[in-house]
């Protein structure tokens, strides 16, 4: 009796395995190798599998308040974004971030007592969002960014926040005049930073941060190579390149998967974009899903 074997197999078996010689045992694992249809995934995958799959483990993992938090949010569907189903709610990641980034705060200063937030850098607003709704007496929040930002970040809250609308201004962030000596409670850059040329953000610094009483950040601790997340440095752009790695304040390029080098860089990070002496660094951690993102909040001490 003939062993069946499926046309899967006998296809495979001619177009990946004909020829097991030494190169191939040097090399089935590699991206892109044969090793794929033997044991783990690719890691070039073309679906969205492994990005839904850390969506899904990560969203699964939270804590009991984080999902009474997210309910708190209403609509988080805005843009369209890939999102996982977890106590009945659709979570992605962008609130699934802010909801962490508002736990983070929330477990380090008395958020109660913050009225006013400055946000430089909104993106399309989810911080804004989440803080206005997880902040029911926020009187004020001011958003400075480039204006065509600011055009998006408007768009997606008039519908994810209509009745706060009231309490939203947004400054252009090319108008220093617009934004020059303003004050507030909090201040906060996510994920801007690192794409900031160094003189601009010592000015946010002179002018926005130090008028403050507390500044939370969260970006990069330093800069990586492309062809360290598999991407060959000749695909890029050369120029751009080199503009990335002169933006922000930590350009050390690391090696951001070796834990060895991550726990310097923090420190070096946390030492970097304290505000002043009379600044302390009330409270940091490594962001979970992504570890060489670092929080800091940064409260006055004087």
């Amino acid at each position: 009796m003939s062993h069946k074997i499926s046309d899967l197999w006998n296809s495979l078996s001619d177009e990946l395995f004909a020829r097991v010689d030494d190169d191939f045992v040097d090399n089935f694992r590699t991206p892109g190798g044969a090793n794929n249809r033997l044991a783990a995934w690719d890691p070039f995958d073309a679906t969205m599998r492994y990005y839904k799959f850390i969506l899904f483990e990560a969203a699964r993992h939270r804590p009991e308040s984080f999902y009474d938090l997210y309910r708190r949010l209403g609509d988080t569907s805005v843009g369209n974004p890939v999102s996982v189903k977890v106590k009945s709610l659709d979570i992605n990641l962008d609130y699934l971030f802010s909801v962490d980034e508002f736990l983070f705060l929330d477990s380090a200063m008395d958020t109660r007592s913050v009225d006013t937030v400055i946000e430089i850098g909104a993106g399309f607003g989810r911080t804004c969002h989440a803080l206005t709704r997880l902040l029911p007496h926020l009187d004020s929040y001011t958003i400075i960014d480039l204006p065509q930002l600011l055009k998006l970040s408007r768009a997606v809250l008039t519908r994810t926040v209509p009745d706060q609308m009231n309490k939203i201004s947004f400054v252009d962030a090319t108008d220093e005049n617009a934004w020059r000596g303003i004050e507030s409670d909090l201040v906060i850059n996510i994920d801007s930073f690192q794409e900031i040329p160094p003189e601009t953000i010592d000015k946010y610094y002179e002018s926005v941060i130090r008028n403050a009483g507390a500044f939370y950040i969260k970006n990069p601790i330093g800069k990586y190579t492309p062809d360290s997340v598999g991407v060959g440095t000749a695909a890029g752009n050369p120029a751009r390149l080199q503009d990335v790695f002169s933006l922000g304040y930590c350009r050390d390029v690391i090696d951001i998967f070796d834990e060895d080098a991550l726990l310097p860089a923090r420190a070096a990070f946390v030492s970097a974009y304290a505000p002043g002496d009379d600044w302390r660094a009330a409270a940091q951690a490594p962001m979970e899903l992504v570890p060489y993102y670092h929080n800091t909040l940064y409260l006055r001490t004087t």
